[in-house]
């Protein structure tokens, strides 16, 4: 489990630049994207990425109960 977890993020990861838009208006816009906008999408990956890992500490904790 632990391992397909990787490949995904990983595969996500390495995704093409533009796959990293906010929005179609910013691809149209420049060739890269700046920085900023990067720094913005990654920091719109972590409310998803706190919620599954809370989730899952819940059900290991379920489980135990």
């Amino acid at each position: 489990m632990k391992r397909s977890v990787a490949i995904v993020a990983a595969a996500l990861a390495s995704a093409s630049a533009k796959a990293w838009a906010l929005c179609p208006n910013c691809l149209g816009q420049h060739d890269a994207l700046t920085p900023t906008l990067k720094l913005v999408g990654v920091f719109l990956l972590l409310p998803p990425a706190v919620f599954f890992a809370v989730a899952r500490m819940i059900r290991h904790l379920d489980k135990d109960a």
